[in-house]
């Protein structure tokens, strides 16, 4: 897969998660801007987390 396809598709991806998150958090504050704010807050964590752990991955990768 090309690093263009893939890029696409992680957004993709991402889209969708905002969507099942903000409808979840819907359900448990009530409220629509709450709901989306949460749900961008995470969004944003979850891509720093993953970005964090390839480095790490790939640090303790290579000193094997």
């Amino acid at each position: 897969m090309n690093k263009k396809k893939l890029f696409y598709k992680a957004i993709i991806w991402n889209i969708i998660g905002l969507f099942i998150t903000s409808i979840i958090s819907f359900l448990w504050f009530g409220n629509w801007i709450q709901s989306v704010s949460f749900s961008l807050i995470l969004i944003i964590i979850s891509i720093f987390t993953y970005v964090l752990y390839e480095i790490v991955w790939n640090k303790l990768s290579k000193k094997k």
